[in-house]
């Protein structure tokens, strides 16, 4: 078992730019409840400790914790004053789940106002065995059920500047191109794909503005039938061309980021977008599918909430459902340093968010439509409303489905055989497995277990490939943690934790 610990020296804090101290204040945190704290040598040293005081800033930011109300402590050198540059050394006795009691050692690091993670592993040579008999049964599984999922931009270049995203800050779109070629591609999956059941060839940019978009789509599709492609767009470029890409190599789904009904509304919050060319770009490849009688690709729609579109989001389920699509993605708007505009955030707006949900839910049930939305947030406020839901489609019925110029190739579509969650049942106790199912490249070089992970597990480049990342050190580490442990301070941002994005259909 991992025993997990977080603290901080806030007092005094770094800009105060001390070297020693007569008092040091801060917070410790544990997962399983602190029964006693003491400082090593204390009484020689001519120190007093007080642990137990009120930190309500520290529980409203981890709520996870054990007492985190109560996780303040205080030290008061009574003989000479305390080094900064060394360390304070504690024991601690915690009771574990079991109701047993560990004295553990711990060892705080004085350097202030830096928030650290100490894991301790309470059977640290049993862990280790018994981690990498289930690294190898995980590994062996995934050689007979492929089931990891890559994650990737293929260009960081994007054609609109949406309001809630980073491409419109211009440190982000004045960045040079980078686009991956089929070649780097293949180069970077080669040991890896066997295990690979999905690829998504984008995450924050636009892949239909590669200039390699189609190499790629045949590279994969001529190497790795196996595997599912899937690309996130939003829609601006999904012209007769690429149509006939995606169709010929048999994309598994296409997943389009649309927020609107409405004309107006759609174009002000993806800037630069074009309501009327996207939809039939849309309508056109829906047409394709039944044209040619395929199941795929499947049509995902993405749909921020926010506080401005809400009340067209029951609406947009009908329009879904007529465009074919399989499954709308609800989630909400997630604040970051370029994104601070808090009334669009329905996270300040709860009672409004709870009251539409259930229209939406009402709604999806009559069309047979999968939704995934966010859980309802816990409030005692109630919605006020008319009672008149915004029904108005009319800008979607005056739009006619595009051209389809370039001539498909007709072929025999793919049916996937993947690896399934309950092929490993086993992994069950994970407090989440997204380290077990999923690769995460950021800006077409930093190796993660997902986006919202907050350290790389390795660099991705001509000397690497991503089977040897996956299945390395850093990776088995974090993998180790989900196991024995309910944190992960690397995960502390997550908006699933959060509650701002779904992760099942309703």
């Amino acid at each position: 078992m991992i025993i997990n610990f977080l603290y901080c020296i806030d007092f005094p804090a770094k800009a105060d730019n001390v070297l020693q101290s007569n008092q040091i204040e801060g917070w410790l945190l544990c997962f399983h409840k602190i029964i006693n704290i003491r400082v090593v040598n204390a009484d020689s040293a001519g120190y007093h400790f007080d642990y137990g005081l009120l930190r309500a800033d520290v529980a409203q930011h981890f709520k996870g914790f054990s007492d985190n109300n109560h996780s303040g402590f205080r030290i008061i050198a009574e003989k000479e004053a305390i080094d900064l540059r060394g360390g304070l050394e504690l024991e601690v006795v915690v009771e574990l789940s079991d109701g047993i009691s560990k004295k553990i050692p711990l060892m705080l690091d004085l350097n202030p106002s830096e928030i650290r993670e100490i894991e301790v592993d309470d059977e640290k040579h049993e862990t280790i065995a018994t981690q990498s008999l289930l690294e190898q049964k995980f590994k062996q599984t995934l050689k007979t059920h492929p089931w990891l999922t890559v994650r990737m931009d293929i260009t960081n270049k994007c054609n609109l500047k949406c309001i809630m995203c980073h491409y419109k800050e211009q440190e982000i779109y004045s960045q040079p191109t980078k686009a991956i070629t089929a070649e780097e591609l293949q180069h970077y999956l080669h040991d890896i794909a066997p295990y690979v059941k999905h690829i998504m060839l984008s995450c924050g940019f636009e892949p239909l503005m590669s200039k390699h978009f189609d190499d790629i789509m045949r590279m994969l599709h001529q190497n790795y039938p196996h595997m599912e492609i899937g690309l996130c767009t939003n829609g601006m470029l999904l012209n007769s061309k690429a149509r006939k890409i995606i169709i010929e190599n048999n994309c598994s789904h296409v997943i389009l980021s649309f927020d609107s009904v409405k004309k107006q509304t759609l174009e002000k919050i993806r800037a630069g977008a074009n309501y009327d060319l996207i939809l039939s770009n849309i309508m056109a490849l829906r047409d394709l599918k039944k044209r040619f009688k395929r199941t795929f690709p499947l049509l995902f729609m993405d749909f921020v909430l926010m506080n401005s579109n809400i009340e067209e989001a029951v609406a947009f389920v009908v329009m879904c459902a007529e465009l074919g699509v399989g499954i709308i993605d609800f989630r909400h708007v997630v604040g970051n340093i370029y994104f601070s505009e808090h009334e669009e955030m329905l996270s300040n707006n709860k009672a409004k968010y709870n009251y539409f949900r259930q229209l939406i839910v009402d709604e999806s049930r009559k069309y047979n439509l999968d939704v995934r939305l966010p859980e309802p947030f816990e409030t005692e406020e109630v919605y006020v409303s008319d009672g008149i839901v915004n029904m108005d489609l009319s800008d979607f019925r005056n739009v006619k489905a595009d051209n389809q110029d370039e001539e498909i190739i007709e072929s025999k579509e793919t049916f996937y055989a993947k690896g399934e969650d309950k092929d490993f049942g086993f992994l069950l106790e994970a407090s989440c497995l997204r380290p077990f199912n999923e690769i995460m490249i950021v800006d077409q070089q930093k190796i993660l277990p997902c986006s919202y992970y907050n350290n790389s597990m390795g660099i991705l480049n001509e000397n690497t490939s991503l089977y040897d990342v996956f299945f390395n050190d850093a990776f088995t580490h974090v993998r180790q943690k989900k196991m024995q442990s309910n944190f992960d301070y690397n995960c502390v941002n997550c908006p699933i934790k959060l509650n701002l994005l779904p992760t099942e259909n309703v």
